[in-house]
């Protein structure tokens, strides 16, 4: 019995594989940290993750898909669908959190305290509080040096 690699189910088992890892991959990639530190090749990094479990998976795909029978690759189609689905939900979630953080920031603060404050006294006399200011003692740094 020749089997179809080329079967609608058996397709879509290929693209939600090489989807679902590559997702996969950069949560793995932001699980150990693969980018932190990098500059700017740390986006190529993380990128790089992806793109390395989704290329293993994909051509593992192939290889499941031969052994496996249609009804199973239909069942692992639902769960690799709601592996991405959730993946992407997720990452788009934190990305709206992190957009709303953002934008708190970049507010200007706007002092809502309209009452001026009062003027404060001098306190330089503490050191001599028993003299007043006509009888405060000067110091000649001339002669001192």
């Amino acid at each position: 019995m020749k089997k179809s690699l080329f079967k609608p189910a058996r397709i879509g088992f290929y693209i939600l594989m090489l989807l679902s890892f590559f997702m996969l991959g950069l949560f793995y990639a932001d699980l150990v940290d693969a980018g932190k530190g990098q500059g700017l090749a740390g986006g190529a990094i993380v990128l790089g993750y992806g793109i390395m479990f989704s290329a293993i998976a994909f051509v593992a795909s192939f290889f499941i898909a031969h052994f496996l029978e249609i009804s199973q690759i239909k069942n692992i189609n639902w769960v690799l669908l709601g592996i991405l689905l959730t993946t992407v939900g997720y990452k788009m979630y934190q990305f709206k959190q992190q957009d709303a953080l953002e934008n708190e920031k970049n507010v200007p603060y706007q002092n809502k305290n309209t009452i001026p404050t009062a003027t404060t006294e001098p306190v330089s006399y503490l050191m001599f509080s028993n003299f007043t200011d006509a009888t405060m003692p000067s110091i000649d740094l001339k002669n001192h040096l």
